[in-house]
């Protein structure tokens, strides 16, 4: 599959990423268009709905707003401003009348009165006979002084009937006071309290009655009863102003009745009504024009994902093969996991409850995180929440497509908080972390929506969560070998299936070159345990060294460990500069031969990489010897020089192992000696400056080599022999 997979690319060329994106956002649009493709009603007043419609938008219904607005406006009581001033003002007025009238009576009384102490028998002169003032004279002088009482007062006055003013002119001054006291408070009680236009009446009713009850000659009750009507007005002025302000502020204060998305509209069995319809025809489903509203709002959606899809890879990769494969990764993890939504759907449609929140959101995010980056892990697992949006558009505009997006988004949060190691998602921790924390999430929900915690829809949710978390980490142990096999060259099931002795060029390398195929095994050991010690991948380096030295396939005999015992060494018949054109070459037949049987290209680069730039030194010497002008660089190996730690470190395993050989009597002291001055020459060579191997790294390396080197090459003990021993019979 990978190798059609790669025809198709090389083929496209520049054209095969845009046709992945293109082909990615196709998919993921068929996925969820079935939820949103537009539908035309055919609906009619007073039947029986077969099927239940929900509000495809949220919409005012103006009509029933004003209504309301109405309503509440007329319900505003009316609003009256108590005038309390106007007490003092129509007690004044009242007083002013009773003074007028005791004045008039003063003067009456000092006209017929004589001066103390003189009866007018000592001077008869002095005393000063005047005849009482009629009824007339009193009235005019009434008329008179009022004349000189404030506008107000004249009017109130003007008010009061002749006859009443004439009878109080000629009211004993007793019951004057007595009828002007009982008045006044009347007034005063009543004008103290609030009076509204319509409660005149009855208030001043109320008045009279007190004055009934009072020890008055009736004529003067009568006097009061009119008085009073006069004196108690109207003090609770209803404001016109403050009234319609209130009743705009009640109007304002009505809030608008919304048809909300995902409302229903029309329930399955019941019988459509006007109200129905109208609401029907406010969003528009009654047009028989479908909204592709949604749809639109989808293209957008994957628009931007597809624009921040091609700028984190700008951002995070340099070469156009590292990118195609980060946006099919990527793609395929999005459109599986909408699949999988897709297809809890229609679980879900079909009657079995809650059943999306097992949806394993932490799956992707996590797979994301340990094959592409956090950046990518972040960013899927912020659009695959909104995707369920549109997977789940039955319950569009509702609590429950609210809770199911925030759910899968918590959830997925723990899988992009994984570290970037495919190993590390890998353990019993990450698994706790899942059920724990899908578990809390997804009683916080339960807690949101108010609904009874110990029910069995309740912990039916809450074990789906549970479930939901666990299929992450299962699924994630399932998928990375396979993930792996494609998104890297080093994966373990690749370099299983090419350490198989059975494979085709191992065959062929223990057939036709079997020493080189032994010293190969031999490198193997070495590298990979001093890989291990310093953390490196281990069965990458095994695997790359079982392959490092196939090139020696076109020239086996040419390579000492390839020659039979007693055989004379080829290069003896040839030219320092043939020799050395044979052994530089078998780095450039390496590559050629692994890269026509479509290896791996960390394998590759380790075969052209195992020497760097060293010196063939034997066969420089020799060329030296001839000329003494030769070109060092003509010996050197094509390179490059290591680019890994991997590669170093077969480098110096792949000499070491050859020269341990090679020694006639290797002890520990030799092989310590050797190894170390190899290291320090490869060192000041700079044949480690492109690969990331430390000082301190080196040293464990050197170390694990000669352990293992003097593990293998150390001399023995030779035993004597035994002399027969003859038993006496």
């Amino acid at each position: 599959m990978m190798k059609v997979f790669t025809i198709v690319k090389n083929k496209l060329g520049k054209f095969f990423i845009p046709l992945i994106m293109l082909l990615f956002s196709s998919v993921l649009f068929a996925l969820m268009y079935s939820g949103l493709k537009p539908d035309v009603l055919d609906i009619q007043l007073y039947e029986v709905a077969d099927t239940t419609i929900r509000a495809n938008s949220t919409v005012e219904d103006t009509a029933q707003t004003e209504i309301n607005q109405k309503i509440a406006a007329e319900n505003v009581a009316p609003v009256y401003s108590f005038n309390s001033e106007l007490k003092n003002k129509q007690l004044s007025k009242v007083q002013l009348l009773f003074v007028t009238i005791e004045e008039i009576q003063k003067l009456e009384k000092a006209r017929t009165t004589k001066p103390e102490g003189n009866d007018g028998e000592n001077d008869p002169a002095a005393v000063v006979e005047e005849e009482p003032l009629t009824t007339e004279e009193k009235y005019s002088l009434f008329q008179e002084k009022t004349n000189n009482l404030e506008q107000a007062a004249q009017d109130f006055i003007a008010e009061i009937p002749e006859w009443i003013i004439v009878e109080l002119l000629n009211t004993p001054s007793d019951t004057l006071t007595k009828l002007s006291d009982l008045v006044t408070t009347i007034t005063s009680e009543k004008m103290s309290e609030p009076i509204r236009a319509d409660q005149l009446k009855e208030t001043i009713e109320d008045a009279q009655d007190t004055i009934q009850y009072s020890d008055l000659d009736n004529s003067y009750q009568r006097i009061g009863y009119l008085i009073v009507d006069q004196a108690i007005v109207e003090n609770n002025i209803y404001n016109d102003q403050a009234t319609e302000q209130a009743r705009q502020q009640a109007m304002d204060n009505v809030q608008p009745v919304m048809i909300l998305q995902g409302q229903v509209i029309v329930q399955e069995g019941h019988v459509v009504d006007s109200t129905d319809i109208h609401h029907l025809e406010l969003l528009g489903m009654l047009d028989n024009e479908p909204s592709y509203q949604m749809l639109y709002s989808l293209l957008v959606l994957l628009a931007a994902q597809i624009t921040g899809i091609y700028y984190i890879t700008k951002i995070e990769t340099t070469s156009s093969e590292k990118m195609t494969k980060i946006i099919v990764l990527y793609s395929l993890l999005v459109i599986v996991s909408v699949a999988i939504m897709k297809g809890l759907q229609l679980l879900q449609l079909a009657g079995i409850n809650n059943i999306a929140f097992l949806y394993p959101a932490a799956l992707a995010p996590m797979l994301a995180n340990a094959f592409l980056s956090s950046r990518f892990s972040y960013f899927l697992n912020s659009f695959l929440p909104v995707f369920s949006i549109f997977v789940f558009a039955d319950y569009k505009g509702t609590t429950s497509a609210l809770i199911i997006a925030v759910v899968y988004s918590l959830n997925g949060l723990f899988g992009a908080f994984t570290k970037q190691r495919k190993e590390q998602i890998i353990s019993g921790s990450l698994l706790w972390l899942m059920i724990i924390g899908n578990g809390i999430v997804m009683l916080s929900m339960i807690l949101y929506l108010n609904q009874p915690v110990f029910t069995a829809q309740t912990l039916m949710m809450l074990v789906y969560s549970i479930l939901g978390g666990i299929l992450s980490y299962v699924f994630s142990i399932m998928l990375i070998p396979y993930i792996d096999v494609y998104y890297d060259d080093k994966a373990v099931l690749t370099m299983n299936e090419l350490s198989n002795p059975n494979q085709p060029l191992l065959k062929l390398l223990l057939t036709k070159a079997p020493g080189t195929y032994h010293h190969s095994l031999m490198v193997a050991n070495l590298s990979s345990n001093a890989v291990s010690a310093i953390g490196g991948d281990s069965l990458f380096t095994r695997v790359a060294c079982y392959y490092h030295d196939v090139g020696k396939l076109t020239h086996p005999l040419f390579f000492v460990e390839n020659l039979p015992s007693g055989m004379d060494n080829p290069h003896r018949l040839l030219s320092p500069y043939e020799s050395k054109d044979i052994i530089l070459g078998h780095v450039s037949e390496g590559v050629r031969i692994l890269k026509e049987a479509n290896m791996p290209e960390s394998i590759i680069d380790i075969c052209a990489q195992h020497h760097g730039t060293t010196l063939v030194k034997y066969f420089y010497a020799e060329a030296k010897k001839e000329n003494p002008d030769v070109d060092e660089s003509e010996f050197r190996y094509p390179g490059p020089k290591p680019q890994s730690r991997e590669a170093a470190i077969i480098n110096i395993a792949d000499s070491a192992e050859a020269a341990c050989r090679s020694m006639s009597n290797p002890t520990k002291k030799s092989i310590e000696d050797f190894v170390h001055s190899l290291i320090a020459e490869r060192f000041r060579e700079g044949q480690f400056n492109e690969c990331s191997i430390t000082m301190e790294e080196l040293h464990i390396v050197e170390n694990s080599l000669v352990e293992s080197l003097v593990g293998t090459f150390h001399s023995r003990i030779e035993y004597p022999k035994m002399e027969p021993h003859n038993e006496k019979s």
